[in-house]
């Protein structure tokens, strides 16, 4: 077993990483462990990589797995994050709005928000995790007066939420 108590980088946002990644991946010595949204906040857990190795993760409190994390780097082997990919609803709000009519956006933010749901936001577009395929209608149905200005659809996404969208606190 392969104790891991810290995470070495992540090959997105370290390009010496992302090269060594890059290198060890051709001699076929990269292994990835597959870890759910909900389970990426977990700083105690084991887990099977790929290829079978048995890892033992053992993080600092507060620490968020993310996808590409390196949780082992050795001259033989590295083992890489994975997030599974799961439902999302996306919502792009049209150019068809004035810059100072805020009522729309307000009210989809207001709308998820109320339903406490993380974010993630990419430009004019939200995501975020759906539970069941009906979920889809309920929104459509709740946004239903906007609908003129919103594009809605179902994917399926890595998701990592925008920092400080997982707090829920009443």
């Amino acid at each position: 077993m392969i104790t891991v108590n810290s995470v070495l980088g992540n090959i997105s946002d370290d390009q010496r990483l992302k090269e060594k990644y890059d290198e060890m991946d051709a001699k076929k010595v990269c292994e990835t462990i597959v870890v759910s949204r909900l389970e990426s906040g977990r700083v105690r857990m084991r887990k099977t990589s790929d290829k079978g190795s048995d890892i033992a993760l053992i993080l600092p409190t507060g620490t968020r797995l993310r996808h590409g994390d390196v949780v082992v780097m050795t001259e033989d082997k590295m083992v890489v994050v994975g997030v599974q990919p799961e439902d999302v609803i996306g919502i792009e709000v049209k150019n068809n709005i004035h810059a100072d009519d805020i009522e729309i956006p307000v009210k989809v933010g207001h709308t998820i928000g109320n339903l406490h749901r993380p974010i993630k936001l990419e430009g004019n577009k939200i995501f975020f995790p759906i539970q069941a395929d009906t979920e889809l209608d309920m929104f459509t149905k709740l946004f239903k007066p906007m609908m003129a200005h919103l594009e809605i659809w179902k994917t399926k996404m890595v998701f990592e939420p925008e920092d400080g969208t997982e707090i829920h606190g009443h």
